[in-house]
This record gives structure tokens, C-alpha cells and sequence, in this order.
């Protein structure tokens, strides 16, 4: 049976799932990202959800909440994110639920940046459309962080 994947707005009671998602120690190794505590969370997400220029979405599957996607500007950029709860790797899901959003968000080029030990979100990204870019060594909190830059141009 194929797994049915939607996207939809945040809501308020998806937040504590994101944050459960984000705490994952091995999810935060793979992403090279510090997971923030409750408080700063908390703080992040408010901001999030009160910017309108930002395209913010919840990836549903099976009716489950599975993670988060959105876009963003950044210094004159387009970025796009996602987090996949670990639950849902190797699935299919992130593939699935970017190829959606790209069809939601229609500002190119779009930028992504990966850790460069990322191998399965590079490859989500690659199967997309993204490009690879360039690396760029980049500090990340306590240790230095490789990442790799991906673009897509149409």
C-alpha cells in the first residue's frame, strides 16, 4: 500500500512534535544541528509562524505528523529546510513531501544547504532537481561543520 503524504498548514498542537523531532540525537548528528531547548524553541517557532513571507508546512503521512517544510529569504536567498522525523526515513517521505512543496513555492532559485554527511538528504534534494553548488565550511556552535550548497534554477 503506498504511503499517502499531504502537506498543510502549521498548526499550535503540531509544535510538540516538532520539538520531540529536533531533540532525536541521532536526527541532530546527521543534520550538524544544535537542537534547541524548550524555551528557545518556543521563541524560534512564534517568530516563524508570525512571518507571512515565509511558506511553512506540515508533512502529514497516513494522517501522522511526520515533520516540517518551509522557505525562507535569507541575505537577498530563497532557502528551503525540512525536518523528517526518524520514524519516516527511508521511506520515501522527505522526497515526496519536497516535491509537493515545490510546486507550492514558486520563487527560483532556491538554496539549499546540507551537512555534507547528509548523504540522504543531498540525494532527496538531487532527485528534486537541486544542484550541487559548492561547499562551504561553515561554524557550526562548538566544531567546525562541512556543508554542502545545493540550488534549484527551474
Amino acid at each position: 500500500m503506498k504511503t499517502r503524504i499531504q502537506l498543510r498548514n502549521v498548526e499550535a498542537n503540531d509544535l510538540p512534535l516538532f520539538f520531540e523531532h529536533q531533540r532525536d540525537p541521532i536526527a541532530v548528528a546527521m543534520v550538524a544541528f544544535r537542537s534547541r531547548d524548550r524555551a528557545a524553541f518556543d521563541q524560534h517557532w512564534a517568530k516563524l509562524l508570525a512571518d507571512d513571507s515565509l511558506l511553512k508546512k506540515t508533512v502529514i503521512v497516513d494522517g501522522e505528523v511526520a515533520g516540517n517544510i518551509g522557505s525562507w529569504t535569507a541575505e537577498g536567498k530563497r532557502e528551503i529546510g525540512y525536518w523528517i522525523d526518524r520514524a519516516f526515513w527511508g521511506r520515501g517521505v522527505a522526497t515526496e513531501a519536497l516535491s509537493a512543496f515545490l510546486c507550492l513555492e514558486p520563487i527560483r532559485p532556491l538554496h539549499a544547504g546540507v551537512a555534507k554527511h547528509n548523504v540522504a538528504s543531498i540525494r532527496v534534494l538531487q532527485k528534486c532537481g537541486f544542484k550541487l553548488s559548492h561547499s562551504v565550511e561553515e561554524a557550526s556552535n562548538d566544531a567546525d561543520a562541512s556543508h554542502v550548497l545545493l540550488m534549484l534554477t527551474a
